[in-house]
């Protein structure tokens, strides 16, 4: 998934890191949770929705679906007031840095960033710096909205059997690639628990957690050099003491240029 490091106008939702993060979730919960209903005799196939809660502030909730990377799936926004059924709502509760699983952060990691050439067109560099990556945990609680039971049950029988099987995904940030691990959190014995409100208008809601296994880049900013700055020989300048005199002045490696 990339994103548009050069669109000034939604410079303010880009290279965010947990909400790159939660677009990760969103996208494979909207591609992978799909169930089947039959209708006048037919199987027909209906992708389940997921949004971000809806609860946050106003202004974050209009720019959370603004300049989403390519290729994300995510539910098509309309406005109004509308209900749809049924429908998943994620919400990330906490992120924390599991300190106890850091290794050597003396190590060198790549990334790349959009420039402006010598002719204003956007160019992608890589540059290289010392990574400090930091393990991070993150918590998401979701609750599924749905019209009947029989749709609540078929939609988490997909949502077990996509989480059991520790899905991995990757999002970008800063240029990074970054993988990410969902699981479901293990309680005592590894049994799951999920819960199942009956509300007053006689919809069912669905609450389950999941948990998110990623790492922060955190790079040393006066380390950082662009990668095409390479080596391709090295050359021998003797001169002599005092006089400027140049006694040898020559390519040291075997694939040195003809001599002019």
């Amino acid at each position: 998934m990339n994103l548009d490091n050069q669109n000034i106008r939604n410079s303010n939702v880009q290279d965010i890191f947990l909400r790159n993060a939660i677009l990760s979730l969103l996208d494979i919960l909207n591609r992978e949770i799909i169930i089947e209903l039959v209708r006048d005799g037919e199987i027909e196939k209906h992708e389940i929705p997921f949004f971000y809660n809806f609860a946050a502030d106003e202004g974050f909730m209009k720019d959370f679906f603004i300049q989403v990377p390519d290729g994300c799936k995510i539910p098509i926004m309309a406005e109004g007031n509308y209900d749809i059924m049924p429908r998943g709502i994620v919400t990330l509760d906490s992120f924390q840095i599991k300190s106890g699983d850091i290794t050597n952060k003396f190590v060198r990691g790549s990334f790349t960033q959009q420039e402006l050439n010598d002719n204003d067109q956007k160019v992608n560099k890589a540059y290289s710096a010392r990574l400090y990556s930091l393990p991070m945990s993150l918590k998401f609680s979701s609750k599924i909205k749905c019209d009947n039971l029989n749709k609540a049950f078929k939609i988490m029988e997909k949502v077990i059997d996509l989480f059991y099987k520790n899905k991995v995904v990757y999002f970008q940030y800063r240029g990074v690639r970054i993988p990410a691990q969902f699981t479901f959190p293990d309680t005592e014995a590894f049994q799951k628990e999920y819960s199942f409100d009956y509300t007053k208008d006689q919809r069912v809601d669905v609450s389950f957690s999941i948990d998110m296994e990623t790492y922060f880049p955190s790079f040393n900013e006066d380390t950082v050099f662009y990668k095409g700055n390479t080596i391709r020989q090295i050359g021998l300048n003797t001169k002599l003491e005092d006089t400027g005199i140049n006694l040898d002045d020559s390519f040291i490696d075997q694939d040195h240029p003809p001599s002019e």
